[in-house]
């Protein structure tokens, strides 16, 4: 009789642990398969993608000028309520802004409404009297400003012979909303030595002690060439030290 084959057996234990293997690589495939879910769909919608990395030699993506913010508007300042005094005249301007200029030889009636306007009240009305050599003048004043304007009465006489038809003084501080402006930036309260650094033409002593400081070169010609251009006249007060008026008018060389 012949002897049958033996049976070989595998080992018990591999084959109980091929199953377990494999069921151990399933659930960490199965792990990261959900964490993964789970990263996309917390991801923030925010995140900016990352710019494209250009290939090489190609020039780099232009990247978008930053805008510039509109500057704010500011408003303009109010205009200033003032009387700008020179040689030929005055410009006065009043708070809205609005103004009117005044040539020494113009009438008299729209300066006198602009100056009452500007300083909010009616001036006070005086006299100068004339003689030989001196023209006769209404004066209209205003605190720390006066305008005269050349009365001719019935004598025939015209304006057009006058050298100074109309003038002014700054005989001191004006409303604290109305400033007057002089070309030369003299200011009743000054000191002379100031006034004599701009270059005066002349320097009188006067009677009384006190001192005329003359500016404004090349003026005071109308008898010359018909020109109404004035001078300004600075006078001290009693110390001779001190600004105390500034006029502005012809006055003949002496005067």
């Amino acid at each position: 009789m012949t002897k049958p084959l033996d049976i070989i057996d595998e080992p018990q234990g591999e084959s109980d642990r091929t199953p377990l293997i494999l069921g151990i690589v399933a659930g960490i495939l199965a792990v990261a398969v959900i964490i993964a879910l789970v990263l996309l769909v917390t991801r923030p919608n925010g995140d900016a993608a990352a710019p494209p990395v250009p290939a090489p030699g190609q020039p780099e993506p232009e990247q978008p000028a930053p805008q510039e913010s509109a500057p704010e508007e500011t408003e303009a300042p109010p205009p200033t309520a003032q009387v700008a005094v020179n040689g030929l005249g005055l410009t006065i301007t009043q708070a809205d802004g609005t103004e009117l200029t005044h040539a020494w030889a113009d009438d008299s009636a729209p300066v006198i409404e602009a100056l009452t306007e500007l300083f909010g009240e009616a001036p006070t009305e005086d006299f100068q009297n004339g003689d030989a050599e001196n023209w006769a003048y209404d004066i209209y004043a205003w605190e720390g400003f006066r305008l005269y304007d050349v009365f001719l009465g019935d004598g025939g006489r015209s304006r057009d012979e006058v050298p100074a038809p109309t003038y002014v003084a700054i005989t001191g501080t004006t409303p604290a909303d109305v400033g007057i402006v002089d070309e030369f930036g003299v200011v009743v309260g000054d000191s002379m030595d100031k006034v004599r650094g701009l270059d005066p033409t002349d320097e009188v002593e006067l009677s009384d002690g006190r001192v005329r400081i003359v500016l404004g070169n090349g003026r005071g010609t109308f008898y010359n060439d018909g020109k109404r251009a004035f001078n300004a006249f600075v006078e001290s007060d009693g110390s001779a030290q001190t600004v105390a008026s500034v006029t502005y008018t012809f006055r003949a060389r002496g005067q």
